[in-house]
């Protein structure tokens, strides 16, 4: 049986004279706020919120990109308080300082679909946005088109980096194909065509950078071993549903497939919500969401989170784990945040900041801080 445990966000006046958070609690600056977009942390669990959002300018003129939707929330491996967001139409912004101020990137580039930092150097980034990828070799100060798709109506919302060799670089477009770069972004080659867009492209296991999965909109997870040559449908896998949890551990039982495969592929439509991250903890595991449910993958099977979420009901769009703990995860939907410690066995409902979705969760690399992008969803 699930245990609900109700925690309501405490909000409360911040003066923002003094910009310095790094120890106590965090509060967002008052309740007018609560409606507006932006970039929110919490070290608190989630119980209590901060909202960054104030721009650095020339004229210091006090600006702010409060009302944006995040798209991306991205980190430099080298750097615990470097953070970069991806708007809707608003560009880049990025911070050196945990979010306390922010700079304006990438401006004229629409959208920002993803952000790669590169892990030993932290002045190259990479940015897919609308139909190109974007490249910054002088920690953003000058920026070039590496990629583009000829096609307007097509575009590139997934990229990611091989941590063993950072030189190869990938990429996943709308018309689903499967880009990988092996001279860091100057010539690109199609390993694979998907037959729908590449929603995201996670690189599971940074001591073996070979190991992807690529989420799909509409078609599910698959996974690659090799870097990208070859293919596994990871839909067909069996699915187990937690019962019970005991004091000799957890009981599964096994969940029948349909002819169309699994419970959760049925229901993964073109305009379907999907949220992925990957789970550390293990050697080769990952946490994927959608409108259904939520299920882990553990290498030759998947198991269903029980939920409080009723399936089918509420959409869920995003997920993050705990990089330090497995057991620790998030997900977020239009009207809270769920939070786990023991691998779903209990949840405990959060109230968002924010009347908008939470469309990106994140840990800070330290594991200090909690990280939102909100996000207003068109009705």
């Amino acid at each position: 049986m699930l245990m609900l445990k109700n925690k309501l966000t405490k909000l409360s006046v911040l003066i923002l004279i003094l910009p310095i958070f790094l120890s106590g609690c965090i509060s967002i600056t008052s309740k007018n706020e609560i409606s507006l977009g932006g970039f929110f942390l919490s070290n608190t669990q989630g119980d209590e919120w901060g909202h960054r959002t104030n721009v650095y300018v020339s004229n210091n003129e006090p600006r702010t990109f409060a009302g944006a939707n995040i798209t991306k929330i991205a980190f430099d491996p080298q750097d615990k308080a470097a953070i970069y967001l991806g708007t809707q139409n608003s560009g880049l912004f990025y911070s050196y300082n945990y979010g306390i101020g922010w700079v304006n990137a990438l401006t004229y580039a629409g959208t920002i679909n993803d952000i790669v930092v590169h892990p030993r150097n932290k002045c190259i980034v990479y940015v897919a946005a609308h139909n190109k990828i974007w490249k910054t070799e002088d920690c953003s100060r000058t920026w070039s088109d590496i990629y583009f798709e000829a096609r307007p109506e097509q575009y590139v919302p997934s990229l990611n980096i091989n941590h063993a060799n950072p030189d190869i670089v990938y990429a996943g477009t709308s018309s689903g194909s499967f880009l990988r770069s092996l001279d860091k972004g100057n010539s690109w080659d199609v390993l694979w065509r998907f037959s729908n867009n590449v929603k995201e492209i996670i690189v599971q296991n940074h001591s073996d950078s070979n190991i992807i999965y690529a989420i799909t909109q509409g078609k599910g997870v698959f996974r690659s071993s090799d870097g990208g040559e070859d293919w596994e449908d990871l839909m067909k896998l069996p699915v187990y549903k937690l019962e019970n949890v005991t004091e000799d551990g957890r009981i599964f039982t096994a969940i029948k497939q349909d002819d169309e495969g699994l419970p959760f592929f049925k229901i993964s439509g073109v305009k379907i919500s999907v949220a992925a991250d990957s789970d550390r903890s293990q050697p080769d595991a990952l946490i994927y969401g959608n409108r259904i449910g939520m299920f882990r993958f553990m290498g030759n099977h998947w198991e269903q989170f029980n939920l409080l979420t009723p399936n089918k009901k509420e959409t869920i769009y995003s997920v993050v784990v705990n990089p330090l703990d497995g057991d620790d995860i998030y997900y977020g939907t239009s009207k809270a945040l769920y939070h786990t410690v023991d691998r779903g066995a209990n949840w405990i409902i959060k109230e968002l900041p924010t009347n908008r979705v939470a469309g990106e969760l994140a840990f800070s690399p330290d594991n200090q801080f909690l990280y939102l992008g909100a996000y207003k969803i068109s009705k």
